[in-house]
């Protein structure tokens, strides 16, 4: 049962999330040309305490659920889409490290005296591990794309977990502080240009046990937080929670976007449309109301998925594998809706779209590099969902 304070505190940092809105487009232009989110934006985002919404409560934070953090970070991705996804990434890694790994971990992390922020990426585009007595040693190790790497105090990354022989034996998760890592500055891209989204190097990196869990144990629920089973975030389904951080930015992209044209309409002249202005002719009030309708579609899916996420988890019964496929599928399909959304609305907005200085061009560059990111693929979502439908196994097996 949730309380009316539960619900004054959730409400309350959603509220704190539109309030940043002004501020952050303010400071989207400096984001972008420093290709990081601006040290003010941190200071606050922490004191605000919106960085600690899926923190545990025994750590300091508010342990809220999927849908608030949906809230928050729709919120966030109206006034800056690299804010945003930095809120969503660094937030849901939280979450991860605090269902995935034991007590001890958490006593260690958080323990630490560090101002934790976390950052991370999955999967290693090169490594070389090596088992050793009482933990691993990582002898050169390289994974691109780890969002939030200028601000966070620990990482969560992928490894393969080896024998003492060397074979792989297991897909792994481990978290260390980050300062035992080697961050590139090699984040030179067309969109989320903020996410200081660098490359990281590992090299003769000793990780001890503790700090190594089974991902492929992760995902399925089989969690080693042993301390927090009665936490109903802490049972969230951990790769749908990982999709949804990737997408949700997008939602409130669109937003923004659709905000944006709308703001500027009303001045707007028409040219060889058989009207003075803009907001009067037939073709505008198609691309509105569809955009419109494309944006509320995409909400739905989102929310839909944070419910199921939240009630799954307070049932005590880890989301099922063709709800998590499911799940999957609404995600893609959500983003896929946004996508068309601001595509609608770029056209609408014409030549002007191309100037540097022009926010809805920001906009569109930042959706443009979420939407390649293949864990929300519309594609390859409602690929598996549909083999699944049809009595086939989804081929996408780390779900």
């Amino acid at each position: 049962m949730v309380t009316s304070t539960i619900l004054d505190v959730q409400t309350e940092l959603v509220e704190k999330a539109r309030s940043f809105v002004p501020r952050l487009r303010e400071r989207a232009k400096e984001t972008e040309e420093i290709r990081r989110i601006p040290d003010a934006t941190i200071n606050e985002l922490k004191e605000s305490g919106l960085f600690y919404i899926l923190r545990s409560k025994q750590f300091g934070g508010y342990q809220t659920n999927m849908r608030t953090y949906t809230d928050i970070v729709t919120e966030i991705s109206r006034g800056c889409g690299s804010t945003g996804w930095i809120v969503a990434l660094c937030c849901i890694r939280e979450m991860m490290i605090s269902e995935s790994f034991s007590e001890k971990t958490h006593q260690e992390i958080y323990g630490s005296g560090d101002d934790i922020v976390f950052s991370g990426v999955f999967e290693p585009r090169k490594i070389q591990v090596k088992k050793v007595e009482g933990g691993y040693m990582i002898e050169e190790g390289y994974w691109p794309f780890c969002s939030g790497s200028l601000h966070a105090t620990w990482g969560y990354f992928g490894m393969p977990i080896v024998d003492e022989n060397g074979n792989v034996v297991d897909q792994g998760l481990i978290t260390l502080p980050m300062s035992q890592v080697e961050i590139a500055d090699d984040w030179h891209v067309m969109g989320l240009r903020g996410t200081g989204s660098n490359s990281i190097n590992m090299k003769d990196v000793f990780v001890p046990d503790h700090r190594v869990v089974s991902f492929t144990d992760a995902i399925a629920g089989k969690f080693q937080s042993n301390h927090f089973r009665d936490i109903p975030l802490y049972n969230t389904a951990l790769f749908p929670a990982l999709a949804m951080s990737i997408g949700v930015p997008g939602l409130g992209m669109a937003k923004a976007a659709l905000e944006l044209f709308m703001e500027k309409l009303p001045n707007r002249k028409a040219a060889n449309l058989g009207v003075e202005y803009l907001s009067d002719a037939v073709t505008t009030h198609h691309q509105a109301a569809e955009a419109s309708l494309k944006i509320e579609t995409a909400a739905m899916h989102f929310y839909q998925v944070a419910d199921r996420l939240d009630s799954c988890a307070a049932s005590g019964e880890y989301m099922s594998k063709f709800e998590r496929v499911k799940a999957l599928a609404n995600i893609g399909y959500a983003v896929q809706s946004c996508k068309e959304a601001i595509d609608i609305l770029i056209l609408a907005t014409g030549s002007a779209y191309v100037g540097d200085g022009n926010p809805m061009q920001r906009i569109g560059r930042d959706f443009a590099a979420l939407y390649t990111h293949r864990t929300v693929s519309p594609i390859t979502s409602k690929e598996n969902f549909g083999r699944e439908l049809c009595g086939l196994s989804s081929n996408t097996k780390n779900i």
